[in-house]
């Protein structure tokens, strides 16, 4: 029976340090979240992050995008934050409305507001494996952090990424590769028989495509660390996107919820912090 992965247990420890950081530096931060209103989702989490954010003593301004809001109109909301000195951190909490570009909106956050690491300039950082100080997005990098607690090296495994998105999957598999684990990425138009043989040798495998057991006990290497970033709900009750039976084959597993999604939260509170000391000690002239 597979261990478990015990994100909000990694997490508390992780805003307990937090807040002890923002007390003791008396930083200033704010955390501006661009949000669609109308996405259950991302009011859900928008909540979820705005009442951590209190917690360790972090400021939020949530800023609903209308219905209609064409990208430029969005930019323009973006570029007002990014001119404004209060706020030292920006999240933009995809999707947005559908007619909205989120990949241009991740491109016009201003680097050094960028605090979930989405914008070309720190994700060509991650994939440069530039040296230094610079955000990288929260749901990779809380994975990293949860596997890092455990003591779980990835030098020298073999990873399987499943999902190839831009907030989860590509920055997954550049953070694992920089560790020094061989990696793949596949997604769920891969072939099955070509997913099926990588799983077979994957040491870790880490999951985020939205789709309800998507991933079954059968297909899993004997003794392999299963990250499951899905967030699904059936029959009234979350559930991620690894067959839970996968439990009896893996030698980790996290659970859903409990698992990445404490991490995320906490990870992007600990960006935001970090943005706000680097503005400090670098002020705009």
């Amino acid at each position: 029976m597979a261990q478990t992965l015990d994100g909000r247990l990694v997490a508390q420890k992780l805003r307990e340090n937090l807040a002890k950081k923002v007390q003791e530096d008396g930083v200033k931060a704010t955390l501006a979240v661009v949000y669609d209103p109308a996405d259950d989702g991302s009011r859900l989490y928008v909540g979820m992050k705005q009442r951590a954010a209190a917690k360790v003593g972090i400021a939020t301004q949530d800023i609903a995008v209308p219905a209609h809001a064409t990208t430029e109109e969005v930019q323009n909301i973006v570029h007002e934050l990014n001119e404004n000195p209060q706020v030292t951190g920006i999240l933009i909490q995809a999707p947005l409305p559908e007619q909205v570009d989120d990949a241009t909106i991740f491109a016009t956050v201003a680097p050094e507001k960028d605090v979930d690491g989405l914008g070309v300039t720190n994700q060509g950082r991650l994939f440069a494996n530039e040296a230094g100080d610079y955000p990288v997005a929260a749901t990779p990098k809380g994975v990293m952090t949860l596997l890092d607690h455990y003591h779980l090296s990835v030098s020298g495994k073999t990873a399987v990424v499943i999902g190839r998105s831009q907030l989860f999957g590509r920055p997954m598999a550049a953070l694992l590769l920089n560790a020094d684990a061989t990696v793949t990425i596949t997604h769920r138009y891969t072939p099955a028989e070509v997913l099926n043989r990588l799983l077979a040798e994957a040491d870790i495998v880490v999951i985020g495509v939205g789709i309800p057991a998507f991933i079954r006990a059968d297909q899993i290497k004997e003794g392999a660390v299963v990250v499951d970033v899905g967030m699904n709900v059936v029959n009234g009750k979350a559930c991620g996107d690894v067959d839970p039976a996968v439990a009896d084959r893996a030698a980790w597993l996290t659970p859903v919820p409990g698992g990445v999604g404490p991490m995320t939260i906490a990870t992007l509170l600990m960006s935001t912090y970090e943005a706000a000391i680097r503005a400090k000690e670098n002020p705009v002239q």
